[in-house]
């Protein structure tokens, strides 16, 4: 699969070592990858774009993600490279990590 990476300057890991890592998630796993586009500003809005024009997004990690629901067309994914996660695959995990990330908050 073609995957689309998606990288934010919310993380306190640079722009850089969020694309290595989703670049070797990528390779690692058989997958074609598309240089990030990058959320510069607070809120999602690059992510939504992302979701309307791509099939598969590989983003750095779950953390960059907004609370659920997250709504995924038939055959898109989303991949987490950090934490090796892709939705739809692993949606109980995924909600499972999110809430508990709710209640630390």
């Amino acid at each position: 699969m073609n995957l689309k990476g998606y990288a934010s300057t919310q993380s306190p890991v640079p722009i850089s070592v969020q694309n290595m890592v989703i670049r070797d998630y990528c390779a690692r796993h058989g997958h074609d990858y598309s240089l990030s586009d990058v959320e510069f500003m607070q809120g999602h809005h690059v992510l939504l774009s992302l979701l309307q024009d791509f099939d598969g997004i590989c983003a750095y990690s779950m953390g960059a993600m907004p609370e659920l629901p997250i709504s995924l067309r038939d055959g898109q994914e989303i991949h987490f490279a950090l934490e090796g996660y892709f939705l739809p695959r692993d949606r109980e995990m995924c909600e499972t990590v999110w809430r508990l990330k709710s209640l630390m908050a």
